[in-house]
């Protein structure tokens, strides 16, 4: 792959970004219900508890001052005791008319199941910096873009006034997820620091991209066919 790791960074990324899924294209088209969008909170709702937890269980563990600033800075802002972004997104769903109180105890796709479990053999087993690469630009920094290209359907598609409180998961986060981005590039590049890492730090980016679709693919499935299993069914002869 050409161009400095910079750059093969986000090419890894983009080449299975989920702002392309096909969830969120009918999303920016306003073809989906509300509902149908808050489904999709509730499976970012438990994606987020547990990335919340991986960035405690790294901070917890790796010794460099800078990235612990980060990890816990980055933590700090998400579980802000005034207003945490979960809170946040239980916000939205209610506003789509959906009972903020379901949202912990709704259902776990398996791919949604499959993302959790995976991010903590990732963060368990890997060397933290690839770790790390695998966190912040395979996962969290797509999440800028997702909100760049559904924050305008929110205003001109689902009725919801620009910066009104039940979107400001989606609008804070365009703002929050550039300063973050930023800096766990910076990380990454900084000790992702010997060819072998940089290569095994591509491979977790790839590979966290394609986890993610997954999850996306379920949440489609289940949100616009009501489909939990899509186990292939054989035509009667």
């Amino acid at each position: 792959m050409s161009g400095n790791f910079h750059d093969q960074l986000v090419a890894t990324r983009d080449k299975k970004h989920s702002k392309n899924h096909p969830f969120f294209e009918l999303w920016a088209q306003g073809k989906l219900t509300r509902e149908q969008t808050a489904f999709y909170c509730t499976q970012h709702y438990h994606f987020v508890g547990e990335f919340l937890n991986w960035l405690a269980y790294q901070g917890s563990q790796i010794r460099e001052r800078d990235v612990k600033n980060y990890l816990f800075e980055n933590l700090g802002d998400e579980e802000n005791p005034e207003d945490r972004h979960l809170d946040m997104l239980k916000d939205y769903v209610a506003a789509s008319g959906v009972d903020r109180d379901s949202v912990e105890g709704s259902i776990l796709l398996a791919a949604t199941e499959g993302l959790q479990n995976w991010g903590w053999r990732m963060v368990y087993q890997k060397p933290w910096p690839v770790a790390l690469a695998g966190m912040f630009i395979g996962l969290e920094s797509q999440f800028l873009d997702i909100c760049k290209k559904i924050v305008p359907a929110l205003h001109q598609h689902y009725g919801f006034k620009p910066h009104a409180r039940e979107i400001r998961f989606f609008e804070e986060h365009i703002h929050a997820d550039e300063v973050h981005g930023s800096k766990g590039f910076a990380i990454v590049e900084k000790y992702c620091n010997t060819p072998e890492l940089q290569t095994a730090a591509l491979k977790q980016v790839e590979e966290a991209t394609i986890r993610r679709w997954r999850y996306m693919n379920d949440i489609y499935w289940y949100a616009l066919q009501g489909k939990a299993d899509t186990t292939p069914t054989i035509p009667a002869q």
